[in-house]
């Protein structure tokens, strides 16, 4: 019930004020693991984030906790927001954000569970790489890599 409030309350705040409130909740480095999970089309898997006003959707996955792996905290995050289980494949590449964001991305696959809403994802879906919903500018280009870094083997 908190956590619902305070993303809600999150939600309003302007992307600066978001961004100051982190560092001063989270100092350091910020790092996050992201699930990339494909259909049997090629099409990849975003959630609608409910706490983004602009740009809500991306790749599912989130923070991790103190002394946890980024692996354990990717299969934690898709779970926690969307009900599903997953399996890691392989790890694909790791990038940063200036001046104080890293992202590890893994390739996974489903394993079990069906989509449920939660507080943080309202709705999935899956895209093609011409046709993404409302992303973040950035995450344009960043999906544009996973599709380069991916091979044609790994799509089918």
């Amino acid at each position: 019930m908190t956590k619902t409030i305070l993303l809600k309350i999150w939600r309003l705040f302007p992307a600066w004020l978001q961004n100051a409130a982190s560092r001063i909740i989270r100092p350091l480095f910020q790092v996050f693991s992201a699930a990339v999970i494909f259909n049997e089309r090629g099409q990849i898997l975003l959630v609608k984030l409910t706490y983004q006003r602009f740009h809500p959707w991306g790749l599912p996955g989130g923070s991790l906790d103190y002394n946890e792996r980024p692996e354990d905290a990717v299969v934690r995050e898709m779970f926690e927001e969307t009900g599903i289980r997953i399996e890691i494949e392989k790890f694909l590449f790791a990038k940063t954000w200036t001046p104080d964001r890293v992202g590890l991305y893994y390739l996974c696959r489903i394993k079990e569970g069906e989509f449920q809403p939660s507080d943080e994802v309202s709705e999935y879906g899956y895209f093609s790489r011409d046709n993404l919903p409302d992303v973040r500018p950035l995450d344009v280009g960043l999906i544009q890599q996973i599709y380069e870094v991916v091979s044609h083997d790994e799509l089918a």
